[in-house]
């Protein structure tokens, strides 16, 4: 579902006339487990020195879309190149789309079925740490887009375009 999505949207500028534009697009891992006694647990990567929501914890995985890169290419990449681990394309699994149109940005959303390797920082200067944690029991420093996405995943929400004014994106 995720590779059919045109990400070119037309902006209206006012009048009859609208200036073609292209969206940031960004890929997360949403990375989730169970636990020894069932419970559910996402891991996130505490952001620092990055610029944009420094001290917050993030999705343990997410990065921009490169030039000629899929979206399952580009989300393999920044999971090797962050927190060390191979994934297959084919253990991706699609679980939401959300346009920032406000800000002209599209973020997809992906769980991993399985990988190698073990989770770790491979960029200390961008990542404080990597924290497993309860799902319903997120750090009060958490990006709020984070949380708002977590709650439409546990809803079945796969796609998002509501006002994201209120954000700092």
């Amino acid at each position: 579902m995720a590779k059919s999505l045109n990400m070119k949207f037309r902006k209206n500028l006012g009048g009859n006339m609208a200036e073609k534009y292209y969206s940031r697009l960004a890929v997360n891992l949403v990375f989730i487990r169970g636990n020894e006694v069932g419970e559910k647990e996402i891991l996130l990567q505490l952001r620092q020195n990055t610029g944009y929501m420094d001290n917050m914890y993030d999705f343990a995985c997410s990065g921009h879309v490169e030039k000629g890169e899929s979206f399952s290419v580009a989300l393999v990449r920044e999971a090797k190149e962050e927190i060390g681990i191979t994934i297959n394309e084919k253990d991706l699994e699609f679980l939401a789309v959300n346009h920032h149109y406000q800000a002209d940005h599209v973020q997809l959303f992906f769980g991993v079925k399985s990988y190698e390797g073990e989770p770790h920082v491979c960029e200390p200067e961008e990542c404080g740490e990597l924290l497993w944690t309860n799902i319903n029991q997120l750090p009060d420093n958490t990006i709020p887009y984070v949380k708002n996405v977590l709650k439409d995943i546990v809803r079945g929400v796969q796609y998002d375009d509501g006002d994201f004014s209120r954000q700092k994106w």
